[in-house]
């Protein structure tokens, strides 16, 4: 555990004999909340999906989720089910006070660990945060090792002298705020990786643009489409975000080939092609250079490659295609048709579906194509 819980606690643990049945039961329906968290790409999301978990496994009123920046500034990130204001949700709202209270409750010399309102706060305190006198609420601290990353507030309306969040839940309470503190601490680490790595992929699209502007606004235009068939998928969204960032530097390759054949009028020779085709290759080798941009490697590798294992650069059949690159090979296939190019006439949209329709099956993977050709008719 990230921390110890005492005093306060101790008392409770002292007077039971561990986690009583309920609290197991409890502990085995929290047991996917790890899981739903890794599965978070944002904070927000990250906040919005511990609330919801807790409050449903736990059998609560609410949750509040409750952040300090960098700067030392609180701002609640998720309150499930009641709509939240500012930092709290009562009417004599102090943004002071309550900050006054989440400093306690993450101060790493808090060796109670935790602050149950009713017993530790005054009721100025527990007006200012929307805390009721029928409700059994607690403070929780989100916290890794000595540093403090926020705080949980949940609550349970409850009669009073019928406390049904008891002792016995101070094991529980330890684990959920373990698996948060430590949620939080990796998606930060992920948001700042991702700021990072926008950065190098606006570096990256400038200089395409620099060399070849239809380049630049094709791969603009594989982003859009990109986003919209990950939606078909239902993918989380940072494998979204991925696919969109493949989309936009599938060409970046094209950095490393001659003006001459880049930016050519007319049909390329065999020998030009066979340079054009390194694209992919150099592309790769591109991003994966770069961290944070690792990942898209292989999908910009294999954005050219054909299911039946007549395309490039490895000639790669089937299953063997990165879905991603699938992907890409139907979305450039399309863009390319309804843009046209030097060497290849322009198209209308149902033509290019029909085009692609037709190699449903060799060139392309056909869920893919299915998928493809959905988003237009939705």
């Amino acid at each position: 555990m990230a921390h110890v819980i005492d005093g306060a606690a101790s008392i409770y643990m002292q007077k039971g004999s561990g986690i009583l049945k309920h609290s197991q039961e409890k502990h085995a329906d929290l047991s996917p909340l790890n899981q739903y968290l890794v599965e978070c790409a944002a904070l927000e999301e990250l906040a919005e999906t511990a609330a919801h978990q807790i409050v449903d496994s736990l059998e609560l009123d609410y949750c509040r989720v409750i952040l300090v920046d960098d700067q030392g500034r609180y701002s609640c990130n998720a309150s499930y089910p009641r709509p939240v204001t500012l930092l709290g949700m009562g009417k004599r709202f102090i943004p002071a006070l309550a900050e006054s209270v989440y400093a306690r409750l993450m101060h790493g010399g808090n060796r109670r660990g935790l602050l149950l309102a009713q017993e530790h706060l005054s009721r100025e305190e527990r007006i200012n945060l929307g805390i009721r006198d029928d409700e059994v609420s607690w403070g929780i601290p989100l916290r890794i090792e000595s540093r403090g990353l926020g705080a949980l507030i949940i609550g349970q309306r409850a009669a009073p002298g019928n406390l049904s969040i008891d002792g016995d839940y101070y094991y529980l309470f330890d684990l959920i705020s373990d698996q948060v503190a430590r949620a939080i601490q990796r998606t930060r680490a992920f948001e700042k990786d991702d700021e990072l790595a926008i950065n190098k992929i606006v570096t990256l699209i400038r200089d395409l643009e620099k060399r070849d502007t239809h380049s630049a606004s094709h791969s603009r235009r594989m982003a859009m489409l990109s986003e919209q068939i990950a939606s078909q998928y239902q993918f989380s969204v940072r494998e979204t975000r991925e696919l969109c960032w493949a989309a936009l530097l599938h060409d970046i390759g094209k950095l490393r080939i001659d003006d001459f054949i880049l930016k050519k009028a007319g049909p390329l020779t065999d020998d030009e092609w066979r340079i054009m085709k390194t694209h992919s290759r150099i592309g790769a080798k591109i991003v994966a250079d770069l961290a944070g941009l690792e990942d898209l490697a292989p999908l910009i590798l294999s954005h050219h490659e054909r299911v039946d294992g007549a395309g490039y650069p490895q000639g790669l059949t089937g299953e063997e295609i990165p879905l991603g690159g699938k992907i890409l090979a139907v979305i450039d296939s399309y863009t390319v048709m309804t843009e046209g190019r030097p060497y290849r006439v322009k198209c209308s949209h149902e033509e290019a579906l029909a085009e692609l329709a037709k190699n449903r099956g060799t060139a392309f993977d056909p869920d893919v194509i299915d998928k493809f050709i959905a988003i237009f008719k939705s």
